[in-house]
């Protein structure tokens, strides 16, 4: 009975470390995406301005901005998530749900930021808030769902407060003012959702301790 103890003990251990694991990587990537996304958004935005000193085509610094963004982001997220895609499971039945889970939600990001392009002009810079809103309250879902990590709450919140940072953004008139609240909204956003999910990564290996 004591070997049987130990074994339990052993096993909360390693499943308390998974979601250490599993939070952390959501901290950086979320921290990631509040400074990348943002900052390129911006930069693309004053693509005029930067072509000016470097002597190159507006459109050809959006394009490369652009590239980048995605480049560094995406393919950051991406990669810091392709070994977490299998996480601890709470019985058999999971098995093949779990292994799906991660690219599923991995698709719902993309396709939901992608949608922002059938966005009217003036609203674009707003939809990127709607976006990562949909996408945040989705993978809580996902999450919720399948059974693993369902108490990732921070997702649900962030979601939430892009949607309703989004709101007082529609009354701005002036559109140079909106891209820059809007984006300002979004980094701080992910960015404090970030540093929250990291501090629940730490209270993980405290309580394991």
């Amino acid at each position: 009975m004591e070997e049987l103890d130990k074994v339990l003990q052993a096993l909360s251990v390693v499943e308390r470390y998974e979601e250490y694991l599993f939070r952390k990587t959501w901290g950086r990537a979320l921290i990631v995406i509040g400074i990348v996304l943002p900052l390129g958004s911006l930069v693309s935005m004053n693509a005029a301005i930067v072509a000016e000193v470097i002597g190159l085509e507006s459109g050809l610094i959006s394009l490369l901005v652009n590239l980048m963004t995605v480049i560094l982001c995406w393919g950051f997220v991406a990669y810091t998530f392709f070994g977490s895609w299998r996480t601890p499971k709470r019985k058999p039945d999971d098995e093949r749900t779990d292994a799906k889970h991660g690219p599923i939600i991995g698709v719902a990001w993309f396709v939901a930021f992608a949608l922002t392009g059938l966005v009217p002009e003036f609203l674009r810079i707003v939809s990127l808030l709607w976006a990562a809103g949909a996408s945040c309250l989705l993978t809580f879902a996902i999450l919720r769902s399948v059974g693993t990590h369902g108490n990732v709450r921070i997702l649900l919140y962030l979601g939430l407060s892009l949607f309703i940072a989004s709101v007082p953004l529609l009354l701005i008139l002036d559109p140079v003012l909106l891209s820059y609240l809007a984006m300002m909204a979004f980094s701080v956003c992910f960015i404090l959702a970030g540093i929250a999910m990291n501090r629940m990564a730490a209270s993980m290996l405290v309580q394991s301790a």
